[in-house]
């Protein structure tokens, strides 16, 4: 090894290999300095390029040209491209990926990811746009103008106008027009039961409330007060009228109480001009009693002598 040293500090114009006499593996590393090495190979590594394609300094390595292996496991990249059938990474940061599959606990993109499927535990995007629609679990919960089907459920404050909605099989509101217990509503406002409608419509400047249906209407408070039979015959204390009005009570017409009995009334207070027709009327009776008199109970006087 002096020998090595002495002719390499002396510089002589020419060394003969037979005058330099190296123990095997015995060259350090530390007296090279420069040159090229050709055909250079390890038990490793294999150098076969024929331009410089990876560059080592203090602050970075430079790799010209792509970089191809199996599996390429790495705690952080940071790259403008990457072209790999797989990424696995702790930190990627890219300005471009090309991959069949990426692994990462943390991406970071500039610019766009155009993939067929996404797959992600969180994602945090000033923009994330898709083509079609958002799905979990292969099931679609969001389109561009909707909410996929398999929504069931929400926690919506606030929406903007509806135009149709429809609640289950209780309530459908289309245009203007709501039903409750269907969702084809006969009027503005239509109420089902077992395929009759009750409804609230407009026809011609005029408010209808009826049923749309061949069946009676019942008015009433909890208890039947006025009932409209299909045939048009109106009751009024009366559930089955046989004629177009049929009152059970007294009525007034112009301020005139009219009733009916087998006498004058006996009790009440009544006003001069009120009648009280004959219950028990045949030949010979009068057709009722007429108040001549106002008061409690007033006076009365036969009319109407049935001849």
């Amino acid at each position: 090894m002096k020998q090595l040293e002495s002719i390499i500090t002396n510089k002589p114009p020419e060394i003969y290999i037979d005058e330099i006499i190296i123990p095997r593996n015995s060259i350090s590393g530390d007296n090279i300095d420069g040159g090229t090495i050709t055909n250079f190979r390890s038990d490793g590594i294999k150098d076969t390029a024929k331009d410089k394609k990876i560059i080592i300094q203090d602050d970075r390595v430079e790799i010209k040209g792509p970089i191809h292996g199996a599996d390429a496991n790495l705690s952080k990249v940071i790259a403008n491209e990457i072209n790999a059938p797989s990424v696995t990474s702790h930190t990627v940061k890219t300005q471009k990926i090309d991959a069949e599959g990426i692994h990462a606990q943390n991406l970071f993109v500039k610019g766009h990811i155009t993939t067929e499927r996404l797959k992600y535990n969180k994602a945090e995007a000033d923009n994330f746009d898709v083509k079609k629609s958002v799905r979990i679990n292969l099931r679609e919960v969001l389109w561009e103008d909707r909410l996929g089907n398999s929504v069931k459920s929400s926690a919506l404050q606030e929406v903007g106008v509806l135009n149709k909605l429809q609640v289950g099989s209780t309530l459908s509101v289309d245009g203007h027009r709501v039903g409750v217990n269907t969702s084809k509503p006969q009027g503005y406002l239509a109420v089902d039961q077992g395929g009759d409608q009750i409804v609230l419509d407009f026809k011609d400047g005029r408010a209808l409330v009826g049923m749309h249906s061949i069946s009676d209407l019942d008015v009433g408070n909890g208890k039947t007060k006025i009932t409209i039979k299909a045939n048009g015959n109106v009751g009024v204390g009366i559930d089955q009228p046989t004629q177009a009005l049929e009152v059970n009570g007294n009525i007034k017409y112009k301020g005139k109480t009219i009733t009916s009995g087998i006498s004058t009334p006996t009790e009440g207070n009544w006003q001069q001009g009120d009648i009280c027709y004959n219950d028990n009327a045949q030949v010979g009776s009068y057709v009722g009693w007429i108040c001549v008199r106002g008061g409690n109970p007033g006076t009365w006087s036969k009319f109407g002598l049935i001849g």
